[in-house]
């Protein structure tokens, strides 16, 4: 076993988070072209930047592009993408090859600074195999303010051959002077047609909920137990503002486990009609909507924002 190898510890929860086994090519990540040429071009010229910043929506392919592109850099046989076969890929697909470390997500927990000070020692940050050393963070938003400092200033100083790719579902909360150190790729959401297909592949049928244009939350709808309003119904009940019907729908729509998706799509399906003619109600729908999802993330009770959001929408308090 190599130095590299005996000295890196994994940072990985679990072994399997280690492995990028069932990565796909980057040819073979739907939605993303323009991203997938720029990097594809990246690795033609084999002229790399130390740091990549993917951002955009949960489930538009951040994390698929990242580690697709880290396996290409590692991969030493398949110029353009990574050929599954070499010792090299092997080793990628157990686990087990210490020029790859990782922070993967797990539930949405903070990044601490331990962690981040365990995944960028001297050693680790150093290549012993290869030519290339990555380092992949899961939604760097999570990082404390102590573990984003501490990683930006290993991407103020970079070490040559080591590249970091790191993703972020909400761009806000990532310090600018990270983002400033970074190559930024500013991903799109899926289109109706590439989740369709996507979906149709997982043995799912994305039905109206294409619109969303990720995957995360498509799912999460087609998993949700029980009939959700359609948008229509939501916004009949909304011009309805009939109080009765407002509180029922708070006290239903709080209790379900995709809410936050839901709140979503209606605030997609709004948009969309209202680029298509309809106009005031959906605005109203779109801002009610907006505060909802702010005042949920903010703690506060589920049914409470939901039904000062839909009175608002309706016109039935003043903002």
């Amino acid at each position: 076993m190599s130095k590299g190898s005996k000295s890196r510890k994994k940072t990985t929860a679990a072994e399997e988070q280690g492995s990028l086994s069932g990565v796909k090519q980057l040819r073979e990540i739907l939605g993303q072209e323009e991203a997938v040429t720029r990097l594809e071009r990246d690795l033609r010229e084999k002229r790399f930047h130390h740091a990549y910043l993917f951002l955009g929506k949960r489930g538009i392919g951040k994390k698929a592009l990242a580690l697709s592109f880290a396996r290409s850099i590692l991969c030493p046989v398949e110029p353009q993408g990574f050929c599954g076969s070499c010792p090299v890929c092997r080793r990628l697909d157990q686990g087990s090859y210490s020029e790859f470390s990782g922070l993967f997500e797990e539930g949405g927990e903070k990044i601490r600074l331990e962690e981040v000070r365990d995944l960028l020692q001297g050693e680790h940050l150093m290549k012993y195999e290869g030519d290339y050393r990555i380092i992949f963070m899961e939604n760097v938003e999570r990082l404390t303010e102590e573990a984003a400092n501490s990683l930006l200033k290993v991407l103020e100083e970079p070490h040559e051959g080591t590249i970091f790719l790191l993703t972020a579902s909400v761009p806000d909360r990532v310090l600018p002077t990270i983002q400033s150190r970074t190559e930024k790729y500013l991903l799109r959401p899926l289109s109706p047609a590439h989740l369709e297909q996507i979906l149709r592949a997982m043995g799912f049928a994305a039905g109206e909920y294409a619109s969303l244009g990720t995957i995360d939350e498509a799912l999460a709808l087609l998993e949700d137990k029980g009939q959700a309003p359609s948008y229509q119904e939501f916004r009949e009940l909304m011009a309805g503002r009939d109080l009765g019907e407002i509180f029922a729908l708070a006290e239903s729509l709080s209790k379900r486990a995709a809410l936050r998706e839901l709140l979503s799509y209606y605030e997609v399906r709004a948009g969309e009609a209202y680029r298509t003619g309809r106009e005031e109600l959906e605005i109203r729908i779109i801002r009610g909507l907006e505060v909802a999802q702010e005042r949920i993330r903010s703690n506060v009770n589920k049914r409470n924002a939901l039904e000062y959001s839909f009175l608002s929408i309706g016109g039935l308090i003043s903002e």
